[in-house]
């Protein structure tokens, strides 16, 4: 008998009150996590341009796009500007190939003949 209580009560309209709701509202992001954001992308970006590791400034561009795109009007842009182009150079660093150098003209006259003893040749 209970259940044909309730299921006769819910069956018979809406209980919600169209009036009393309210819009959901995401709560603004604190600045602790962006701060914290962009401190870990500067970070990552040092190292990735200091190691000369890939995914440390691949990793700090994600942290530095999460930061910006979080920011409020506190925020200091600048700084996640540098923090971006540190990133970048960091990626700059590590496709940047160094050439070898160009054999020297000094030596001319054929390989080195190694001197010491058991070194006699005929």
């Amino acid at each position: 008998m209970v259940a044909d209580k309730a299921t006769a009560s819910a069956l018979s309209g809406d209980p919600r009150r169209p009036e009393s709701v309210t819009p959901y509202k995401p709560p603004p992001p604190s600045e602790d996590k962006v701060d914290a954001y962009a401190t870990v992308g500067m970070v990552l970006a040092m190292l990735g341009m200091l190691l000369k590791l890939r995914i440390f400034s691949f990793i700090s561009i994600a942290f530095i796009a999460s930061s910006f795109i979080q920011r409020n009007a506190e925020t200091d842009v600048k700084q996640l500007i540098m923090v971006g182009m540190m990133a970048v150079a960091g990626l700059f660093f590590s496709h940047l190939q160094v050439l070898p150098s160009a054999p020297s003209a000094t030596n001319t006259t054929g390989p080195a003949v190694a001197s010491g003893a058991g070194s006699e040749g005929p």
